[in-house]
């Protein structure tokens, strides 16, 4: 198997587990909207917002950093400094994680001025640290070409987060506030739930962590000596550690800033504008609790692409191949956008439905579904934007992605400030969300805007704009009608929502695969380089 192909079955893998577990979380969110209500929702997504940042700040970008550096090791046959690299991340990650989850627990009260979400985020404080170790089990696994373990240790960890997050919030409300006023309620649901995260996040701990002690004696670097290798000191390991993790931590800590300074800017102003906190904090669950789940979907492949072809990318340009770095960045974002363009359409065809069987509350059910469909473009730019963000960091230019979201922060705060204040009254409730998810879909297209041009000059890539974007835009397009008249046809009939709903999605895919092998006909390489799809496409064109 090639590596273009290897890349991608990697980054399938991790795409599928990444799928699996966004299916799970909103299918397990349903249930628990349900008990929590919008306003237990919008503590939930308060503070798991600030809980997302400080992950950011101390140790989300930790699988990235230590990936690239062992990969890179491996290629230059240091095999004893990838041994040390890693010993040394556990280190480093376990005093971080110990210091900022004590700073944060501290602080919630006086950061969160809810204090349902205050509580919240008190919960979320230990899966702080157990988070770090994780990432960095995670990384050490990515190096090595493998995405199996992650990718399991991933949906355990949902699947644990789901069980934990519903019986919690249940026994929370039922017990603890049986006899409390709406507002306890919802705050006692919120904190339960976040039991789920750090359960969720633990018991993928134990999985990683078993896992190292059976297998890795199997792994490259723990086989092979080289003699002739200089060990690194363990400062010089820590300083080349700080120097990668640093700027990849600020450059994703920007990046994903727009979430924070969303729902920030978003409450400022409504504030301002006279609408209660309790009913902004209801409205903002609607878009974080519903909109954003749905819209992440697809987003799981780009992360799970950006992931696996960190290794690929990192090792080629370390021996300076620059065209395998280009064929492996090709390769990466064409698969992608073969699945996120779709998945795009289809989010906007059919956001009403989806939203009717996911998150069935009439009072908002309409709102949801035409926030979904006016946002869901942001999929394809956020997913495009976190591979190239990736791929920068992968050849050691994390300061590029950096500069790149400050910019497109500062021009998004403007694009939404005047988006949320210049909204007429009368339609306040629903025209603020539709603001959010413009805003949002903007700021990510200024990042692959940007990124793309650092690409150019870097590694003299270029898009081929047909073949990733053109021909799997027309094929979802022909998708997209299919599946809203299927849709349309078969609800007129039968009056229900989740019988038409599938029908419709699986014909959609029957369709959108069939015209995409049809189109491609000129340009097989892109689908052989699919693992399984060689054989289908093998079929399909001998036809």
């Amino acid at each position: 198997m090639n590596k273009s192909k290897t890349v991608v079955k990697q980054a399938g893998i991790l795409a599928l587990a990444g799928i699996v577990v966004r299916i799970i979380g909103v299918l397990y969110r349903s249930p628990l909207t349900r008990m929590i209500g919008d306003l237990g929702n919008g503590y939930y997504s308060t503070a798991y917002n600030v809980y997302a940042m400080i992950l950011l700040l101390s140790s989300y970008s930790i699988p990235t950093a230590i990936s690239k550096l062992i990969s890179e090791k491996i290629a230059l046959e240091e095999y004893g400094n990838a041994r040390k690299i890693f010993k040394c991340a556990l280190i480093y990650i376990s005093i971080i994680g110990s210091v900022v989850a004590t700073i944060t627990f501290i602080a919630a009260p006086f950061a969160l001025s809810a204090k349902g979400a205050a509580m919240t985020l008190q919960v979320l404080c230990p899966t702080i640290f157990f988070s770090g170790l994780v990432g960095v089990m995670r990384g050490y696994f990515q190096a090595h070409n493998t995405t199996k373990y992650t990718s399991i240790s991933q949906i355990v960890e949902q699947l644990l987060n789901a069980i934990v997050s519903v019986g919690a919030a249940y026994l929370f409300i039922k017990g603890l506030g049986a006899n409390s006023s709406h507002v306890a309620k919802a705050s006692l649901g919120s904190a339960g739930s976040a039991l789920g995260t750090g359960a969720g996040v633990l018991i993928a701990l134990i999985y990683l962590v078993y896992k190292y002690f059976n297998d890795h004696g199997d792994f490259e670097e723990s086989k092979n000596v080289n003699e002739n290798e200089r060990i690194a000191t363990t400062k010089e390991i820590f300083k080349s550690i700080l120097t990668i993790v640093t700027p990849i931590i600020i450059a994703t800590c920007v990046y994903n800033l727009v979430t924070i300074i969303d729902m920030s800017l978003y409450y400022m102003i409504m504030n301002f504008r006279g609408l209660g906190h309790d009913a902004a904090t209801s409205l903002y669950g609607v878009y974080a609790g519903k909109y954003t789940v749905l819209m992440n979907v697809p987003v799981a492949l780009a992360s799970a692409m950006s992931t696996a072809s960190i290794p690929a990318i990192s090792s080629s340009y370390a021996l300076d191949n620059l065209k395998d770095v280009r064929a492996n960045i090709e390769n990466s974002i064409s698969v992608a956008m073969l699945v996120i363009i779709p998945c795009a359409v289809g989010l906007a065809v059919l956001s009403y439905p989806i939203m009717g069987v996911l998150f069935p509350q009439k009072a908002t059910l309409s709102l949801a579904a035409t926030t979904l469909t006016i946002g869901s473009c942001a999929t394809i730019f956020y997913g495009l934007s976190t591979i190239s963000n990736g791929i920068l960091q992968a050849i050691s230019h994390p300061n590029i992605p950096l500069k790149n979201a400050a910019v497109a922060l500062v021009t998004h705060l403007i694009i939404l400030a005047a988006l949320l204040l210049l909204i007429p009254s009368a339609n306040l409730h629903e025209f603020s969300l539709y603001s959010l998810a413009i805003g949002s879909a903007l700021y990510a297209l200024q990042m692959c805007i940007t990124n793309q041009r650092a690409l150019v000059k870097l590694v003299h890539f270029k898009y081929k704009w047909k073949r990733i974007f053109i021909l799997p835009l027309i094929a979802a397009v022909i998708m997209g009608v299919v599946a809203y008249g299927s849709y349309t046809v078969l609800f007129m009939f039968t009056h229900r929502v989740l019988i038409p709903l599938v029908v419709a999605i699986g014909l959609a895919i029957i369709v959108y695969f069939v015209v995409i092998l049809y189109l491609y006909k000129d340009h097989p390489d892109t689908i052989y380089n699919i693992p399984y799809m060689d054989k289908i496409a093998n079929r399909f064109y001998k036809k």
